[in-house]
């Protein structure tokens, strides 16, 4: 019997959030979720899961009503819910197996802790979907994949039914997303019934049965899989037709008369660990995108060439310059956009305004500076337009809107773009990749890294894919496909 939500409606007080919206996930099934941030995905599923009451409709288990007291309740029913901060649902000083069994000696009336029974009834939990993990490592100890993985087979370990997976993949690698995918198939061919949840179209539409589309609180689509597409998808997102035309495939935008021919050149730049000196030009008005999996070095490049690593010698607009500071590269014109966002590129209890109105030597021309904190917003299209909101209130993807926003025009040379769409859902990603494709128009170079390889070629003009030990590959993106990318990270041969 399926997990069905029907005619749900919740509103927190300043208007409703979700509209009669109904859903339902079988056994045997992975229905994926989608929208915009704000659309009602988490709200929907935090009814499902016991998080939340809903305002009207009814959650139904079993073809029985279902009134969850908390999301406790829930679990004891088989509904679950892994989140992406997963560390809240482990023992961080406990073992793999400790985390993964004693948990379950109270349900099942056992009595006393039996670590070599416990042991072994890890390791069957974990071969039965297919994960190696030494079942004596403590969780602390893990890797940000690795517990994402304890808590998926801790759940089902306690009987869950139904499990809710949130963005899971969002911080994976290529091979440990494939991995994650095989676990996902793996439970659904048990009769786990999953819910998906992803900004990754294509891991939408390998791993999903069925899919569900909220905007505004409403179900806008709901299709099986195979008899949807992408762009039917983005278009149900967004309310508009996509526009994901590949950068590489349009006609070159005209040579930016009296811009030096590169933004940025380095010869033999010194990332550590092992890795061959890496070669590297950007030329003006070019957007290069690095390719590479976790652990290439994609970020220790982007900290180096904006002066937070060691020391590098480059030709930046023409001329030889030593960079060890990130005053240095931003008085050259290089700008950073970090991975880490909320961490290294905001200050989240500052205002739009503040972050869209500094300069090199701080605060200046008060009006005129607010007048143009006023412009970019519309520019880049922040929602809610308002310049005076603090930053820590808005989503993920109109936070990494500002982040990119407080270097227009301060990073004419060069502007370095770490993982700009980590988080970010469909229709704020194509309000940033056409601010990277301003930027470029107006004579800037942009370095590009990202792991995710249709987000490359859908920016790129030349691709660069690093593997662990320095370039794999260096050419123009026309006519390269996702899975060309991913070969090469592997050091395999493209034709």
């Amino acid at each position: 019997m399926p997990l069905e939500l029907v005619d749900i409606t919740h509103d927190y007080g300043d208007g409703p959030v979700l509209h009669d919206v109904s859903f339902a996930v079988r056994p045997g099934q992975v229905h994926a979720l989608l929208g915009v941030n704000g659309a009602g995905k988490s709200t929907l599923v935090h009814v499902a899961t016991g998080v939340l009451r809903p305002t009207a409709g009814r959650v139904v288990l079993d073809g029985a009503p279902a009134r969850f007291a908390g999301q406790g309740d829930a679990n004891r029913a088989g509904v679950a819910l892994l989140s992406q901060e997963v560390d809240r649902a482990l023992v961080a000083s406990m073992t793999v197996h400790e985390n993964l069994t004693v948990g379950l000696l109270r349900a099942r009336g056992a009595r006393g802790f039996r670590p070599r029974a416990n042991r072994e009834e890890a390791r069957a939990l974990l071969a039965r979907y297919g994960v190696d993990l030494d079942v004596d490592r403590l969780v602390q100890d893990l890797s940000l994949f690795e517990k994402q993985v304890l808590s998926l087979v801790r759940a089902v370990a306690s009987d869950a039914r139904f499990v809710v997976l949130d963005e899971p993949t969002s911080s994976f690698d290529v091979p440990e997303t494939e991995r994650f995918y095989a676990i996902v198939r793996a439970l659904r061919d048990r009769g786990i019934g999953l819910v998906f949840i992803s900004h990754r179209l294509a891991e939408v539409f390998a791993l999903a049965d069925t899919v569900t589309v909220l905007r505004g609180g409403r179900t806008v689509l709901a299709a099986p899989a195979s008899q949807t597409t992408p762009e039917q998808v983005v278009a149900a997102m967004t309310g508009e037709v996509a526009h994901g035309t590949r950068r590489s495939e349009r006609a070159a935008a005209p040579a930016q008369p009296g811009v030096p021919e590169h933004a940025l050149a380095v010869t033999g730049l010194d990332l550590g660990r092992g890795r061959r000196p890496l070669d590297l030009s950007v030329a003006a008005g070019e957007v290069v995108v690095v390719f590479g999996q976790l652990g290439t070095g994609k970020s220790t490049l982007a900290r180096t060439l904006f002066g937070l690593a060691r020391p590098y010698r480059a030709r930046v607009g023409g001329r030889e310059v030593r960079v060890s500071r990130p005053e240095q590269a931003a008085r050259l014109g290089v700008g950073l956009v970090p991975e880490e966002r909320r961490r290294d590129g905001l200050w989240l209890d500052e205002t739009v305004q503040t972050h869209l109105s500094l300069r090199l030597r701080g605060l200046v021309r008060h009006r005129a500076e607010a007048a143009r904190a006023r412009r970019l917003v519309v520019d880049y299209d922040v929602q809610p337009p308002a310049p005076e909101r603090l930053v820590r209130r808005l989503s993920g993807g109109n936070q990494q809107k500002v982040a990119v926003a407080k270097w227009d025009g301060a990073a004419r040379r060069l502007l370095v773009l770490d993982e700009p769409m980590k988080g970010v859902d469909v229709a704020a990603k194509e309000a940033l990749f056409r601010a990277v494709e301003r930027a470029a128009d107006a004579g800037a170079g942009v370095l590009y890294l990202t792991a995710e390889p249709d987000d490359a070629l859908r920016i790129a003009d030349r691709i660069v894919v690093l593997d662990r030990s320095g370039v794999a590959l260096d050419r123009p993106a026309h006519g390269l496909e996702p899975v060309d990318l991913m070969l090469a990270a592997e050091k395999a041969e493209i034709p």
